[in-house]
């Protein structure tokens, strides 16, 4: 079973899960990142507006 079943059981919109998803990729072993909106954005295809929305999704 995966370590994120929970996300994809939640009722999140899919920006939610991208965005949770690409930072968990990223984060190192203390489950730290600290990437820019911009540099999320670019990497996964999103405008920084849906970014920021999914943030606060």
């Amino acid at each position: 079973m995966s370590r994120l079943t929970f996300l994809y059981q939640m009722d999140l919109p899919h920006r939610a899960v991208a965005v949770y998803t690409y930072l968990y990729d990223r984060a190192n072993k203390n489950g730290e990142c600290f990437p820019s909106v911009n540099t999320i954005a670019g990497d996964i295809k999103l405008s920084p507006a849906t970014v920021r929305r999914a943030i606060k999704d």
